[in-house]
């Protein structure tokens, strides 16, 4: 059952991220990787802190478990927490949100430290705006907790499509009817604050008919509620790293050249949909089922068989990241070739950062089952130490990094500066750095590789505190070269294909992407990776075929 609702959370993640993403992609193209690209990236990047902390993840997180455990056997008790959590929420939400609105500006100062005046007074314009929308989003967030925990995943998961179908209705409005670009992304902001009470409103009918018993209170201090209240803080800290991660990113990029802001945001639009297709899709499934379970055994039985899984699909993503990433964000980006308004260098920065977020992938995914698993027997507190020491790993080695790195000029499909570069610890000088004429610069590469080193850090923790907790040697038995290895081969494929000429950059990612995955899945049916066997066969009964050649047992000689 896990298994059929995790593939309608998937399906729902998915439509809605692909919204999202063609939204990301008109944003991209129609604000520019510069000046008003990297206010309006600030300007959202500073209040969705808001958003992903109090939100889907750090919520989920310490309400699902309590609220799942009681909302079986007492209805009436799990309403009652609903409640009291509502009312919480919207308590310190409206305070965070006045405090957003009315202190932007000096806000907007410590966070977004190296942008110039007239890039910092848009971004403030713009923060009041959307900090509001943003507020909306963490209530329409509570609605998705009980929503996921009485499995009505595809209406919590499909209601941001009504976001940013609103958002993409204003975009192609604004442009059809040639706005300037100031006017464009103020009714952009304005569109994210409508988009977040339409998906509000969307999911509130359905939150209630789920339990007749949920009544607004403010009953805070009863035993559920304060369980949730007292989780919350370490959740925010343990499930919301990599939102602060990637905030931390926008902030160290304000130092760096213009257009790095814009050049992450865009980046990260890319890397975030397959965490968001596999890592909150299993995630949204999992957690209350293992919150039900009272066997951590049994629970790291099901988060070990999920692993290998995640890393053969990973694995390909990130081949295709690395490989094709340039025609990828060509494609994207500039809308197939309809829209050309992001120039070559531009869109290299943008592929590199994304090459280097992506190598993280893999321990992303992993790291949030295990913290689902952690989550289920109510331990908050160890993801949100290991969350602090990632986020000051990943920070430390970002900043080292970034400096060095935007001393690397992109001319074209050039790289111009590494054989002349100089130790430095501070931003190059204004003139430069400031310039909106000049070649695009690597430092949000730097940044990207600083999140992925704090990634891994934060798995290989987890791994060690669960083998710990659940007594065991290792976290899974499969014999892990046959979830890697066909990513490996298609990779070598996708880089020969690569060398052929293609008139446009839709036809060269058809071409590398479809041929990739072709030879990964074949591969894989060769070597028999179980993921892939399983795949086929179902396939084959879909087609009315029986599978003559029944999957191998995975062999318990690999470790993870």
């Amino acid at each position: 059952m896990t298994s059929a609702k995790a593939s309608v959370a998937a399906t729902a993640i998915f439509l809605s991220r692909i919204s999202g993403l063609v939204r990301a992609a008109l944003v991209t193209n129609i604000l520019g990787i510069g000046f008003v690209g990297d206010a309006f990236a600030a300007a959202t990047k500073i209040p969705n802190v808001l958003q992903n902390l109090l939100g889907e993840g750090a919520l989920s997180a310490a309400f699902i478990p309590e609220y799942s455990k009681n909302v079986e056997d007492d209805p009436v008790t799990a309403g009652q927490i609903a409640g009291a959590i509502a009312s919480f929420l919207l308590v310190i939400t409206s305070l965070l949100v006045a405090i957003g609105v009315f202190a932007a500006r000096p806000i907007a100062r410590c966070i977004a430290w190296g942008f110039d005046e007239d890039r910092l007074d848009l971004t403030v314009q713009l923060m009041r705006i959307i900090t509001i929308g943003s507020g909306i989003l963490v209530m329409s967030s509570w609605c998705l907790g009980i929503l996921n925990s009485h499995r009505k995943l595809f209406l919590s998961y499909i209601a941001p499509v009504i976001w940013n179908m609103t958002q993409i209705v204003v975009l192609i409005t604004v442009t059809l009817s040639h706005w300037t670009q100031l006017s464009q992304v103020q009714a952009l902001s304005w569109a994210l604050v409508v988009g977040a009470l339409a998906q509000l409103l969307i999911q509130l009918p359905s939150t209630f008919r789920s339990n007749p018993h949920i009544r607004f209170n403010f009953q805070w201090k009863t035993v559920g509620s304060r369980k949730v209240i007292k989780r919350l803080g370490p959740a925010i800290l343990g499930r919301g790293a990599l939102q602060i991660s990637a905030f931390v990113d926008l902030a160290l990029a304000s130092l760096l050249g213009v257009g790095a802001a814009a050049a992450m945001v865009a980046a990260q639009a890319l890397f975030l949909l397959p965490l968001s297709l596999l890592g909150t899709s299993v995630a949204a499934a999992e957690l209350p089922e293992l919150s039900r379970s009272k066997n951590i055994q049994s629970s790291t039985n099901r988060i070990s068989k999920r692993l290998p899984e995640m890393l053969w699909i990973a694995g390909i993503i990130i081949a295709l990241y690395l490989v094709a990433g340039k025609p990828l964000v060509d494609t994207i980006f500039n809308l197939g070739g309809l829209r050309t308004k992001i120039p070559s260098d531009d869109l290299t920065l943008i592929a590199m950062t994304l090459g280097a977020y992506s190598l993280a992938i893999p321990a992303l995914l992993g790291s949030r089952l295990l913290q689902n698993l952690l989550f289920s027997i109510g331990d908050t507190s160890t993801p949100a130490k290991i969350g602090i020491k990632r986020l000051l790993i990943s920070a430390l080695t970002g900043i080292f990094l970034m400096f060095q790195f935007d001393q690397i000029m992109i001319v074209g499909d050039s790289i111009i500066g590494f054989g002349d570069l100089s130790l430095r610890f501070s931003p190059i000088a204004d003139s430069v750095r400031l310039n909106n004429e000049l070649p695009a610069r690597l430092g949000a590469v730097g940044l990207a590789i600083g999140a992925t080193c704090g990634a891994w850090f934060e798995f290989f923790h987890l791994r060690k505190i669960t083998l710990i907790k659940s007594n065991r040697k290792r976290l899974t038995s499969s014999n892990l070269h046959r979830y890697i290895t066909p990513s490996l081969i298609a990779s070598f494929i996708g880089i020969g294909i690569h060398q052929i000429s293609f008139k446009n950059a839709l036809l060269q990612i058809t071409a590398i992407g479809s041929v990739m995955l072709l030879v990964h899945f074949g591969t894989s049916l060769a070597i028999r990776t179980p993921t892939a066997l399983d795949i086929g066969s179902k396939v084959k009964m879909r087609l009315g075929f029986q599978s003559k050649h029944p999957p191998l047992p995975p062999r318990e000689n690999e470790k993870l």
